[in-house]
């Protein structure tokens, strides 16, 4: 019980932003792109190049790379979802649904949480996997929610986190340090990040009817991603085991928990940027989160 406490006293106040997006979307106060534009273009580019800096030449090997390998896997059953449960979506924004994991908002409070702030910089290594991920194949997938293969892989170029993810390898290989001063203007960076994340989840569900919504059909689809992000998880820290062998207890416990992590709201600010989907990924998003509300609490409980 005092894991699920900790954990909602930690992530309550970035929940207050989602009804606060909904109303900001239904005053109609300010236009969608004043959230999600700095977001993309600015905020998370920084963290990226700040996590890279802080991060050790270890951890930047293995766990990036399962994170990656984690993500790349999950098209599989996204697909097989889409030929099975849900003919109706789009393909693409299956894939990418399956793939992005919350590691920002939700990853960094509930990994403070469950095994304190050393664990953080271990969250930071696997969200690079995930994040380099997500903006290329990623964003190619949401883009092809509206655009041709070829379009989609020009609007792949217009995405800075490539320019800052290899900007940021460059600084770390050439030894360049974050200046302390800076730390505590990251920390807000961070916070920026994990509230306009939510507030566009919130804008974004303005016209959805819950009333309408067939919860057992979302269930389901939630259901498969997170069975099959466990399993994937499972072989790939048993091919760890077999040819690396290099992971602490911490950073493998951080890794057994990622699978039950919800949808990422990137894949909101993806599709709020191409304006493509933004209702349905908005609603998986929320979703996913409530259901990652239960259960991660219950895995963490077997720590």
């Amino acid at each position: 019980m005092d894991v699920f406490i900790n954990l909602y006293k930690t992530l309550f106040p970035f929940l207050l932003c989602i009804p606060i997006g909904y109303i900001i979307a239904k005053k109609n106060i300010i236009p969608k792109n004043i959230v999600s534009k700095p977001l993309l273009y600015f905020f998370v580019p920084v963290l990226v190049i700040n996590h890279v800096l802080e991060a050790s030449v270890e951890n930047l090997t293995i766990l990036p790379i399962l994170s990656f390998a984690l993500s790349l896997g999950m098209i599989i059953p996204a697909v097989w979802v889409h030929k099975k449960i849900a003919k109706n979506e789009s393909k693409s924004l299956l894939k990418s649904a399956f793939s992005f994991y919350n590691l920002a908002f939700f990853g960094i409070p509930v990994i403070d949480a469950l095994f304190g702030k050393d664990a953080i910089t271990i969250l930071i290594c696997i969200y690079l996997g995930g994040a380099l991920y997500g903006n290329v194949i990623g964003y190619f997938q949401v883009a092809r929610t509206r655009y041709s293969a070829k379009r989609a892989i020009t609007e792949i170029f217009k995405v800075p986190f490539i320019y800052v993810f290899v900007l940021a390898i460059v600084l770390k290989v050439s030894g360049f340090h974050s200046p302390e001063e800076l730390k505590p203007v990251v920390s807000v960076f961070g916070l920026i990040v994990s509230v306009a994340g939510m507030l566009i989840i919130g804008i974004n569900i303005q016209q959805v009817d819950f009333k309408a919504l067939n919860w057992g059909y979302y269930a389901k689809i939630l259901g498969v991603r997170m069975v099959a992000s466990a399993l994937i998880m499972l072989v790939l820290l048993g091919l760890e085991r077999v040819f690396y062998n290099g992971l602490s207890l911490t950073e493998t416990k951080v890794l057994i928990i990622l699978p039950f992590f919800p949808i990422a709201a990137n894949l909101t600010v993806f599709a709020s940027f191409l304006k493509s989907n933004e209702k349905q990924s908005a609603l998986l998003v929320l979703l996913s989160m409530l259901l990652a509300l239960i259960v991660v609490p219950l895995v963490a409980m077997f720590f």
